[in-house]
């Protein structure tokens, strides 16, 4: 690995590439404490309520409970 690239300070770190061979190719500024912009904010993070909604409300069934 002779280039390592990393996002700059107060930039979005949103990466693309695989197997250690990176970019960030977003340079959106953030506010502090924040790793990506609205735009790939809204494709990395599921806000809660989405997250319920698909969820069902329900038990997960895919789940068995082995007896020990």
């Amino acid at each position: 690995m002779s280039d390592l690239s990393l996002p700059r300070p107060g930039c979005c770190k949103w990466a693309e590439g695989d197997s250690g061979s990176y970019t960030f190719p977003c340079s959106n500024r953030v506010e502090p404490g924040v790793s990506y912009c609205d735009d790939h904010r809204s494709i990395v993070y599921i806000p809660p309520e989405e997250r319920r909604r698909n969820r069902g409300g329900g038990m997960n069934t895919s789940f068995k409970r082995i007896a020990a």
